[in-house]
């Protein structure tokens, strides 16, 4: 018989993943990413945020593109982004744009697996819905996170093996 990975096997459990309260502003979530790209620099890069509610129930995903747009929506919004320089990007204004809560600006999951679900099926999930990462729940709580950079290193892997053989 043999042996086939599971969700379980690849997610990035839930302790190790970067995740914040929903009323959280836009600048403490962007302290969380860096502190997180610090501590597990050469593990992995993580690239979104989690957001939960005051009972640790999961409301969706800040990923970095949510975090940029809630920042500069305003000024690329009034200026369409043809005639700006950097400096009107990062000027005052972004300061005040960084105080909005993450709530505001996150992403809601489309999709969840189980830990026990097979990786065929999160890949499955993740082609059909268009998104990079999804929630791994246990016993109906978020346990962790599964993302298409793991599973395309296992598929990597494994067509690299299969070519040696």
């Amino acid at each position: 018989m043999s042996y086939e990975k599971i969700v379980k096997d690849l997610m990035i459990p839930l302790e190790d993943y970067p995740h914040v309260p929903y009323w959280f502003t836009l600048n403490q979530a962007v302290i969380i990413v860096r502190e997180a790209a610090i501590k597990f620099e050469g593990s992995f890069e993580p690239r979104a945020v989690l957001v939960f509610d005051e009972k640790y129930g999961l409301l969706g995903i800040l990923t970095l593109k949510d975090i940029v747009r809630g920042l500069e929506s305003d000024i690329l919004g009034e200026h369409g982004g043809a005639a700006l320089s950097w400096q009107d990007l990062v000027g005052p204004e972004l300061k005040k744009q960084a105080q909005k809560q993450v709530s505001e600006v996150m992403s809601p999951f489309k999709v969840t697996v189980a830990g026990s679900d097979s990786l065929v099926k999160a890949l499955s999930l993740m082609l059909q819905e268009n998104v990079e990462r999804i929630p791994v729940l246990e016993d109906n709580k978020v346990a962790g996170l599964i993302r298409l950079a793991d599973l395309f290193k296992e598929i990597s892997g494994t067509l690299l093996l299969s070519e040696t053989r």
